[in-house]
């Protein structure tokens, strides 16, 4: 069953945490998507091994975690969610993550700012993308897509519903959908609204170019698997081998048989690619 702490931020600000699954005594935290949220990965936490205790934590702006007051330059306030929680469950430091998307690159971020608070990532195509001449983030299709993302449903039975008949989610798991939809949107007497508001998942999107990650990949001395699905154009597979090529310590791991919702997909399959990575 999974337990739900709240961490009070000196900022004012708090952070969820769920305990996931997992009896052991070693640490493994799980590091949400954009747009998603912890929960989302309960299912593949389920199949990991019981010598993890596992965690996944809400960033801003996700789940049951506030927003920033002000808006996203870049996604520094995510790498700082994540050494709180860092510190909250692993203080001695060497803490291991699995990092899906941004949040992969979060965990990189936070690196550079405290390299000692982690011992291992797995990052499933992290987001650290190129520099790209004369990019307009607002002209991307990732962002104008959040940007037209409906809210609210008149239930959450109704946006289930919704999202089983749309790609990518309807590719999800039942488990998976359920738990993004009923752990990710608040339920009212007039409707179910999402958490992550379309105009907050968009300005993620937006920063995810401004971090200057890429130009930093090689100062980080950081254990990293990355993960990578089918590469396709336009994708974040598409650069993720460079990603592990510019890391110091990275390795690269192609699995073409998913894409970029691998965890939410075929989860068990991830859980077991993840167990023989972590145990390596």
């Amino acid at each position: 069953m999974t337990h739900t702490r709240v961490i009070e931020r000196k900022s004012g600000r708090t952070l969820a945490l769920h305990h996931l699954a997992g009896v052991g005594d070693q640490p493994l935290l799980i590091s949400h998507a954009t747009g998603f949220h912890g929960r989302c990965y309960t299912e593949m936490a389920e199949h990991l091994s019981e010598r993890w205790s596992i965690w996944a934590l809400d960033y801003s702006g996700h789940g049951l975690s506030p927003a920033p007051d002000a808006p996203l330059a870049d996604w520094h306030p995510f790498a700082d969610d994540l050494l709180s929680v860092a510190a909250t469950i692993a203080p001695s430091g060497g803490l291991r993550v699995f990092g899906h998307s941004m949040g992969g690159a979060a965990v990189l971020l936070a690196s550079l700012l405290e390299p000692m608070a982690f011992s291992r990532l797995v990052a499933f195509e992290p987001i650290a993308p190129p520099p790209t001449a004369g990019l307009d983030p607002d002209d991307l299709p990732i962002v104008k897509g959040a940007v037209r993302r409906r809210p609210g449903f008149e239930s959450i039975e109704a946006a289930i519903t919704n999202y089983s008949g749309k790609f990518p989610m309807s590719a999800f798991t039942p488990r998976c959908l359920d738990d993004y939809v009923r752990f990710g949107m608040e339920e009212s007497t007039n409707g179910a609204t999402l958490r992550c508001v379309p105009s907050f998942e968009a300005s993620v999107f937006r920063a995810a170019h401004t971090n200057a990650l890429w130009d930093r990949l090689g100062d980080i001395d950081l254990p990293t698997d990355v993960i990578s699905g089918v590469v396709e154009d336009h994708q974040p597979s598409a650069f993720a081998s460079a990603v592990a090529d510019r890391l110091p310590h990275g390795r690269l791991h192609l699995h073409i048989e998913m894409d970029h919702f691998g965890p939410f997909v075929v989860p068990e399959h991830c859980a077991r690619i993840l167990d023989g990575l972590m145990a390596d």
